[in-house]
């Protein structure tokens, strides 16, 4: 009887141990799972990306911020070639035709480095632009809305994590900022565009937009507006904010718009103004004629799910929000404890 339960004893221990590492071994696998749904799903609002036909090329956190010290720009000397995606000799057609009243200097992505922190050459965020005018991003956005073909194309190399190959082939296009601003109050700016912008109209944005410029004769190695160079003129010419005005400027975000292979950078500041002493400073603002209305949300849940869920068929206010809005507000309220850590 006692060798009976001896031996009993003995393959219950192997049982339980094989179980045991069955278990640690399915915990691992499971973890695995999680952590590669997080890296493509950072639903911090569960909001993706993805489901506005953005796609990332790095993104920064509170823990592993962006500063102005950690970026280089550079300028191409020469343009990529784009023939993988476009037929030059209808681009070019599009881009005259675009060029009678929509012209104006530019900048495209063709290469970058991420800053990784693991080693030398990943403590900074190395990207090179190639100057270009309105007129050809326009082209291109309009030969990709009249080649669906190529937009998907486009979408699965960038799903693919080919980003890199593709901003070394990519069409003339440009390079946008939205920036977020949050008052101490915690309520973020809403901006309606007016009727006089070429695209959006009327919809609601969080915060000003703008886009980078870049002389098309410019020098390479010359000293040109950056990442935090357009933030700072984005601020001051569409709201009439000069840095005084507000903290250190936040990047957290840069990637693609598949559908126009544009370039999206989402930012954030916190203004030291009175919400009324900032709408002063717009009414005073370079840009005033691309807003149609403004005013001043709460940046808490229940505001921002009403936006995310509603943003294309109205909020609980009847608001109509650009596709860019939601993830806009996902990324302010990811980093909004860094923004409010500042002096």
């Amino acid at each position: 009887m006692a060798l009976t339960s001896e031996a009993l004893s003995f393959v219950g221990g192997v049982v339980t141990g094989l179980l045991t590492n069955v278990i640690w071994d399915q915990r691992s696998r499971l973890r695995r799972s999680m952590n590669k749904l997080r890296k493509h799903h950072p639903d911090i609002l569960g909001f993706s990306s993805f489901s506005v036909d953005l796609y990332p090329i790095n993104q920064w956190t509170i823990s592993h911020p962006l500063r102005q010290r950690n970026v280089k720009m550079s300028i191409a000397a020469e343009r990529p070639s784009a023939q993988l995606w476009l037929d030059g000799s209808e681009w070019s057609h599009l881009a005259q035709e675009f060029a009678e009243g929509n012209g104006g200097d530019t900048a495209y992505l063709t290469d970058f480095v991420i800053d990784h922190r693991e080693s030398p050459r990943g403590q900074v965020f190395h990207y090179t632009v190639a100057p270009c005018d309105y007129s050809e991003y326009l082209a291109t956005a309009h030969y990709l809305e009249t080649h669906p073909e190529i937009q998907t194309r486009i979408r699965k190399t960038l799903m693919a994590e080919q980003t890199l190959e593709f901003a070394r082939t990519s069409p003339p296009s440009l390079i946008k900022v939205n920036v977020a601003i949050l008052n101490r109050d915690d309520h973020f700016l809403a901006v309606q565009r007016s009727g006089a912008v070429y695209s959006k109209k009327g919809l609601w944005t969080v915060g000003p937009n703008e886009t980078m410029k870049l002389a098309r004769h410019a020098t390479p190695g010359a000293r040109a507006e950056d990442l935090f160079g357009l933030t700072e003129r984005c601020l001051r010419e569409e709201v009439g904010l000069e840095p005084s005005d507000y903290g250190e400027i936040s990047i957290s975000w840069i990637g693609y718009e598949a559908g126009t292979a544009s370039v999206k950078i989402f930012a954030q500041v916190v203004t030291t103004l009175t919400a009324a002493e900032l709408i002063d400073h717009m009414g005073m603002s370079h840009s005033l004629f691309e807003m149609q209305d403004a005013t001043w949300l709460p940046l808490n849940r229940r505001t921002l799910m009403d936006i995310i869920l509603k943003w294309k068929s109205g909020d609980s206010a009847g608001r109509i929000w650009s596709s860019s809005a939601p993830f806009a507000l996902q990324e302010l309220w990811r980093m909004r404890r860094a923004l409010h850590s500042e002096p």
